[in-house]
């Protein structure tokens, strides 16, 4: 919400763990307006108050190819501390506050990606979650739960195919002991705008059945899984092919 302003006003930024796949919507606006990861850093503060580590985001706010403003978010120990806009027509810089969110807020997380408005919870008890198409097309599908009140699902945005397009995955702590993720990768394709879910694995060899704790490597074009075996730690790694299958290319013991 802005503050000290004679017509105050609230807005809502989404975003991913990163600042990736943002948008704004205005308090008692339908719509929204897509933003621009222009900054994000990260950094282990040393103060007395021996604080855990800080993070600042900057996006700038597009009006289709347009930018029409510019918005700065500071966020320490899990709640955001400071927050501004800089509206682009005049200059004019506008002090941000916080509210509190609810738990339900804290739950149900939406992100913008390429048009898309993506829809999930964190909860690991809800298993279902939405693409909204800007055509106004919604696809509602299941991915993994978990029976566990405290397990969170984390969200990923990243190139997992290497097309140049990002894609989103989400993870949740394997259902045995919780000692890795587990995997669900969603592909965009840019020529219908649509996204697919990535296969999992099937191959004789692999040491691992599942996506699970899913790394990649972008110069080389590779993705990696790793998974525990008994007492071991094993690693899958993976090329994927135009058809975006994963073709498997060797298994090592992880140390």
């Amino acid at each position: 919400m802005s503050k000290n302003e004679t017509k105050p006003f609230g807005l809502s930024i989404h975003c991913s763990n990163d600042g990736k796949a943002a948008f704004v919507q205005y308090n008692k606006q339908a719509g929204y307006l897509a933003l621009r990861l222009e900054k994000f850093t990260k950094s282990v503060l040393t103060n007395s108050n021996k604080q855990p580590e800080g993070y600042y985001y900057e996006w700038s706010e597009l009006l289709g190819d347009k930018i029409t403003g510019t918005y700065g978010v500071v966020e320490q120990s899990g709640r955001v501390t400071s927050a501004w806009y800089l509206r682009g027509k005049d200059g004019k810089k506008f002090e941000l506050i916080a509210y509190q969110q609810t738990e339900a807020d804290n739950e149900l997380q939406k992100l913008l990606l390429h048009g898309v408005i993506i829809s999930f919870t964190t909860s690991s008890l809800d298993e279902t979650f939405s693409f909204k198409y800007a055509n106004g097309k919604s696809i509602t599908t299941d991915f993994g739960s978990l029976d566990s009140p405290n397990a969170i699902r984390s969200a990923y945005v990243k190139d997992y195919n290497f097309d140049g397009y990002d894609d989103i995955a989400f993870s949740l702590p394997d259902a045995g002991m919780g000692v890795y993720q587990t995997f669900n990768i969603f592909l965009y394709n840019p020529s219908t705008k649509g996204f697919k879910p990535l296969q999992e694995p099937n191959d004789a060899r692999a040491k691992c059945t599942c996506l699970c704790d899913v790394s990649i490597n972008q110069k080389q074009k590779l993705i990696y899984t790793s998974c525990r075996g008994g007492a071991r730690w094993w690693q899958d790694i993976y090329q994927i092919n135009k058809d975006n299958k994963l073709i498997y290319v060797r298994s090592a013991e992880k140390r």
